[in-house]
């Protein structure tokens, strides 16, 4: 392989194990809509599992299912048998079969993970999305305002989020979600 397109191509780890680049390699490119991909999986997978649940409910109140014509019966049935199938195959291409994505080098180190986290789980609670403050960052990791400013930047240098100058409340992560860590302790604001 040239020099050059091996320059854009990250490792891959299989069942734990570390492969070269001669093994399997991902564009990076395709990162991103692969992590997007799994989502999306993950959540068709909840969806239909929660449409799932309710249509055997019914199925299986037997009141109800006397009072159903038997062609709308059917069609329940048949869409109960559809969602099952759609559910199967699912599982046939779930996560556990796909390749996770080896952190690259020069990965966070464990505070800056936390950090990381953090912003992450805070982001994923709050309904509007935004980022937590400088206040909030001190709280929860009884830090000094310096403290998290110096961390925010070496942080947005290392390329693991990006900050939009003058807008409060701005910070987008940008790394591989796969590469932050859980946080250590629960989070709480």
């Amino acid at each position: 392989m040239p020099k050059q397109q091996s320059e854009h191509l990250t490792p891959l780890r299989l069942n734990g194990n570390s492969m070269n680049h001669s093994d399997v390699t991902m564009n990076p490119q395709f990162e991103d809509e692969n992590r997007q991909l799994r989502q999306a999986c993950a959540e068709a997978r909840t969806l239909l599992n929660d449409a799932a649940d309710r249509l055997r409910a019914v199925l299986h109140d037997e009141p109800i299912i006397l009072e159903t014509p038997l062609e709308a019966e059917f069609a329940m049935r048949s869409a109960a048998e559809a969602i099952d199938a759609s559910l199967r195959w699912l599982e046939s291409v779930g996560p556990a079969k796909e390749l996770a994505v080896a952190p690259p080098r020069g990965a966070p180190t464990r505070q800056q993970g936390q950090f990381l986290a953090f912003i992450r789980e805070y982001k994923l609670r709050n309904h509007a999305g935004v980022a937590p403050t400088h206040a909030e960052f001190q709280r929860f990791f009884n830090l000094t305002p310096p403290s998290v400013n110096s961390m925010l930047k070496r942080l947005e240098e290392l390329g693991f989020i990006r900050r939009v100058p003058g807008k409060a409340r701005s910070i987008e992560l940008t790394i591989n979600p796969d590469w932050i860590p859980p946080l250590d302790r629960p989070f709480k604001i």
